[in-house]
């Protein structure tokens, strides 16, 4: 994980735009126009504030579903996805 923003940190709630922008500049960039798919990704139970909310400012949003309906039924999974992206 190169970065993480807490809302109660930034100032803003999901699924307001800034609070993920706020979380580009953890990263070290400046906007999301030369994001590429799954270059941020993040994870939640949410689908407005983890999948749709990110996805509007170009964040891969990921949904938890421990019911194994959706993307990942638990946070192992997805630190084994992202590992397997930046294997590539």
């Amino acid at each position: 994980m190169d970065a993480y923003g807490f809302s109660f940190a930034v100032g803003a709630v999901k699924p307001r735009p800034f609070l993920y922008r706020a979380n580009f500049e953890l990263l070290g960039m400046e906007d999301s126009s030369n994001l590429t798919s799954d270059t941020v990704m993040m994870i939640g139970d949410s689908e407005k504030c983890d999948r749709i909310g990110p996805q509007a400012v170009g964040i891969k949003g990921f949904l938890l579903n421990r019911n194994g309906d959706q993307d990942f039924t638990d946070l192992t999974a997805f630190a084994e996805h992202v590992l397997a992206y930046n294997r590539r």
